[in-house]
């Protein structure tokens, strides 16, 4: 039943498509870690291996192409998402699949509740953006999600297009 609903909802929803600027650099204070994460094995710090307890079924990620992404703030982990490297991406709120060969696609990120408002997620982009200067990088988000886009754009990604799951 989920699985349909899920598929109805898709016809509904629309996403935005944003690309890096590739002439940004940012200089970061020494508070701030960013770590990459390429397998669950070389995950040691407990609060991170906790998201994997949360979020169990992304585990299987890592055997998929994708890296975890990680931000901490005074050795507290804050914030994450993933980035994946491939030929297609799957764009499941819409059920549309892109073409990315030759670039990376940045997705799912959150952040600690308690650590939201406080411009974590936006810093976590300007360093993926920073360790990955000479990538060209997508981020997508549902166009209703106002405070992420708004990161988005703060971070340094530009406007591309919209997708829908018709036309």
């Amino acid at each position: 039943m989920y699985k349909y609903l899920k598929r109805i909802i898709c016809y509904f929803r629309t996403v935005e498509i944003y690309e890096k600027n590739s002439n940004l650099s940012f200089k970061f204070q020494n508070k701030f870690k960013f770590k990459i994460y390429r397998s669950l094995s070389s995950i040691k710090k407990k609060e991170i291996l906790n998201y994997f307890k949360i979020y169990q079924d992304k585990k299987k990620r890592f055997q998929n192409n994708c890296v975890f992404l990680t931000l901490s703030f005074n050795k507290s982990f804050v914030s994450s998402g993933w980035l994946f490297r491939g030929k297609k991406w799957k764009i499941t709120e819409v059920s549309r699949e892109l073409n990315v060969l030759n670039k990376f696609v940045i997705f799912d990120f959150i952040t600690l509740p308690e650590h939201r408002n406080k411009g974590y997620y936006t810093k976590l982009l300007k360093l993926i953006i920073d360790k990955f200067k000479n990538k060209n990088i997508l981020i997508y988000v549902l166009r209703s999600n106002k405070a992420s886009k708004k990161a988005i754009l703060k971070a340094g990604f530009n406007f591309k297009y919209i997708m829908r799951a018709f036309g």
